[in-house]
């Protein structure tokens, strides 16, 4: 009686640490995926040459510019 006790033990224990090192693993994969960053598409400045997200540009003639101020400048090259 005393070994199955022992063995119903050791396949207790099995399944608790099996069973907490899958929820530790789907927790790092909930964590994982949260964390990776959005992609934005990037422009380049046609005035300093300084990358920067699209969203944040400002269009002039089919040219990006960092700034408004890059903008006039090159407005005013023209």
């Amino acid at each position: 009686m005393l070994k199955y006790l022992t063995l119903l033990v050791v396949f207790a224990l099995a399944y608790a640490f099996i069973k907490s090192k899958s929820r530790k693993i789907l927790k790092t994969d909930d964590l994982n995926r949260d964390s990776n960053p959005a992609v934005e598409d990037m422009a380049r400045c046609q005035h300093c040459g300084v990358h920067f997200p699209l969203n944040e540009g400002f269009r002039s003639n089919g040219l990006m510019f960092c700034s408004d101020e890059h903008r006039k400048e090159k407005d005013r090259a023209s």
